[in-house]
């Protein structure tokens, strides 16, 4: 999944690979309004996406990833080829590969009754007191993030000792679960209100989804506690070469 930010950049380098026998398909997601924080509109003028107007809109969150899966056609096309789960994973956690002893327990699972979502958690670290968790509410799991947290419970929520996992965001979804949820509107998810800055100075609101949040809204979901080695996110270069020696390492 792409935003309008990456969508070209992309596509320029899968052309790289149109001579591999594996098929790499792209979609984009939603475009939403930036909204001035004084006056609660929304800073574009129209709705074309260039000169002054390139600010005024972004990716609203990876929790778009449903309505925009759905919109796409990519779901029906992939439910008509006879899949049936989908692993969904940030693209910068190499650590995060089609782990077939999961696959194999949502295929074959041990009470006969599949899952229609499995998150992926791990050991929390005093580096991931960041992270979302996971808590039970109403006999449901429910995904936690920091955003959500008044200010006053926000060290308690940090506490390794209290909240031992977090999300790694790996994730299995049932494709069926995931049209019938659309198909009713029935995809849940917490509104994250994330205050930006604008290169000009100009405060304003974006309204987010997190993909997590959506577990609540399926049946039978679970939580799995993986080794820390499916999450292994490079986000500067420093990063990637601790990733790279940690593999040569085990090699």
């Amino acid at each position: 999944m792409n935003s309008f930010n990456t969508d070209e950049d992309t596509k320029k380098i899968l052309q790289k690979y149109n001579h591999c026998r594996v098929k790499i398909y792209t979609f984009n997601q939603s475009r939403y309004p930036r909204i001035n924080k004084e006056s609660l509109l929304p800073v574009a003028k129209d709705v074309s996406y260039s000169g002054e107007n390139t600010e005024a809109w972004y990716p609203p969150g990876h929790g778009d990833i449903y309505a925009s899966f759905y919109n796409s056609g990519l779901l029906d096309t992939f439910i008509g080829e006879g899949k049936e789960y989908i692993f969904v994973s940030n693209i910068d956690n190499l650590g995060a590969t089609v782990d077939l002893y999961i696959l194999n327990h949502l295929m074959n699972p041990p009470n006969g009754k599949r899952c229609e979502f499995v998150m992926e958690v791990t050991n929390k670290t005093r580096a991931d007191v960041k992270g979302g968790t996971l808590t039970q509410y109403e006999g449901k799991l429910r995904l936690v993030e920091i955003a959500q947290v008044p200010k006053a419970h926000v060290d308690e929520f940090k506490s390794v000792s209290k909240f031992k996992i977090f999300n790694t965001n790996n994730l299995w979804i049932s494709l069926g679960a995931v049209k019938r949820l659309q198909e009713q509107n029935a995809i849940d998810m917490e509104i994250i209100v994330n205050p930006k800055t604008l290169d000009g100075g100009l405060n304003v609101i974006q309204l987010e989804t997190a993909v997590g949040a959506a577990i609540k809204s399926f049946e039978n979901s679970l939580g799995i506690n993986v080794p820390r080695s499916r999450f292994l996110p490079v986000k500067t270069t420093s990063d990637l070469l601790l990733v790279i020696y940690i593999c040569s390492t085990l090699l």
